[in-house]
């Protein structure tokens, strides 16, 4: 398997190895109780009743792929890992209200047939370079978005990543997951680059270390990020508050750096 820490560039090559890995070690639902309740909650809450077909992209093992089909959505699901494809196509045995179509491949290049009401992906946006993001974002606009479509985006501030750079965690196996084991995880912050690095140590095995990395964007980021995208940003929440960034005003607030990193 490739480990992102013993490569001297950021390339995609340990994309599918740790997601494929951690699939085993986290098991079929890594995501805390509630997660994807609230995910659908947030759909509803931002885009309202005229949603119907929902895109789902890094969908992960299909819980809320599931949920979301439970409350009547068409949703497609697209998912690179075989592990999470696997829990996926046993979860989604079970007929639901809606309906979910999973696609085990790269959201990158995978052909989808549109369009979508609603585009999400959660805490998987900031794989890849910046025009790996820019692509993704134009392919989102003009190939698979309604023209009155939105997108719901995960996105990780360098500000909880840079807080905790250095820290380390020691972490038990997870009770009911027959792959999970004894871990140590490791915070690390590129500066240079503005990366989030998150490594994963089974604390029997050092050797056997995997990590993930994803670019982080302050909301000013972002907004530049998404020029000539197709795109704009019309809402930023960090822990279900709203935050406006149009206003141009001074903002030394701490919460940033008090609450977990990601914000949508």
């Amino acid at each position: 398997m490739t480990s992102l820490l013993r490569q001297e560039t950021y390339t995609q090559e340990w994309v599918k190895d740790f997601y494929t890995q951690a699939g085993i070690w986290w098991g079929e639902d890594p995501q805390a109780a509630g997660t994807h309740e609230d995910r659908v909650q947030t759909i509803e809450r931002l885009c309202g009743p005229r949603v119907r077909r929902i895109l789902d992209l890094g969908a992960g093992p299909g819980r809320t792929a599931a949920a979301l089909a439970e409350r009547g959505y068409e949703v497609v699901a697209v998912e690179l890992n075989p592990t999470d494809a696997a829990y996926a196509r046993t979860l989604l045995k079970t007929a639901r209200k809606g309906a979910v179509t999973y696609l085990e491949a790269d959201f990158y290049t995978v052909e989808l047939a549109g369009p979508f009401d609603a585009v999400t992906c959660w805490q998987v946006f900031g794989i890849g370079s910046d025009s790996d993001q820019r692509r993704l974002l134009r392919r989102i606009a003009r190939e698979w978005l309604t023209p009155d479509g939105a997108v719901i985006l995960d996105v990780y501030h360098p500000a909880g990543p840079a807080r905790d750079a250095g820290r380390a965690w020691r972490l038990t196996a997870l009770a009911g997951v027959p792959g999970s084991v004894e871990m140590i995880e490791r915070c690390h912050y590129d500066p240079v680059q503005g990366r989030w690095i998150d490594e994963w140590q089974p604390a029997a095995h050092p050797e056997n270390a995997l990590a993930q990395t994803l670019r982080c964007y302050t909301p000013a980021d972002l907004i530049l990020l998404l020029e000539g995208t197709g795109l704009r940003l019309e809402r930023v929440e960090i822990a279900g508050q709203p935050v406006d960034v149009h206003a141009n005003r001074i903002t030394p607030s701490t919460r940033w750096f008090e609450t977990d990193s990601d914000y949508h």
